[in-house]
């Protein structure tokens, strides 16, 4: 008699395709269709950003070009794909829409009178908002004319009324942002003039 065999039948099995592949291209076309912006961040002299501008009266702090794209951010290469002017634009125009979706927070006194703002936003070029036009007079009627500014870090702004504040309650406050940040940026006070960034002293001592 002949005894059945207890081997399972084979049955032609298809071996199951990889998808990472399909995710690497998926990938690639996403990446293309988020188009690098420059950008323009108000950077400490030490990070040695390739593609800079001097800041008039600093030693310590520069305006540094990047490209962002989805909130990651990378140095501009040396020499610029394009002319620095044009880069500026562009980068004024981003940071444009950085200042519509911020909201200060107001620094008020025992006596209720501003004293400060604080700007705070994710984006690493926040501090670009200084460059849009007619940013001080934005804060005229809350600090009156020409505030002055402090970017502690990447992250955030500070804006002081020029008469009437004592500057030095805030030392100790904006060094300590400064030392305690991943990405500090400057501890000095800048104010414009003519348009322009001026560094005009700074809360470290010597």
């Amino acid at each position: 008699m002949e005894r059945a065999s207890l081997a399972r039948p084979t049955t032609a099995r298809t071996k199951p395709r990889s998808i990472l592949p399909v995710l690497l291209l998926l990938y690639l076309h996403l990446t293309q269709l988020a188009p690098a912006e420059p950008v323009i961040i108000v950077d400490p002299y030490f990070y040695r950003t390739p593609v800079s501008e001097a800041i008039d009266g600093s030693t310590k702090t520069v305006l540094g070009y990047y490209d962002e794209t989805d909130g990651k951010i990378t140095p501009l290469a040396s020499p610029p794909r394009e002319p620095i002017s044009e880069l500026h634009t562009l980068a004024v125009a981003y940071a444009q829409s950085i200042l519509q979706r911020t909201s200060p927070k107001f620094i008020r006194d025992r006596h209720g009178v501003i004293v400060a703002i604080r700007i705070e936003d994710q984006d690493p070029a926040l501090s670009s908002v200084l460059l849009t036009p007619g940013f001080a007079d934005r804060f005229a009627n809350l600090l009156g004319k020409d505030c002055l500014i402090c970017v502690p870090n990447r992250q955030t702004v500070f804006l002081f009324p020029r008469l009437g504040s004592n500057m030095e309650q805030f030392s100790i406050p904006v060094r300590g942002i400064y030392h305690n940040s991943v990405w500090p940026v400057s501890t000095e006070l800048f104010e414009w003039r003519d348009g322009v960034l001026h560094s005009m002293r700074d809360f470290e001592p010597n």
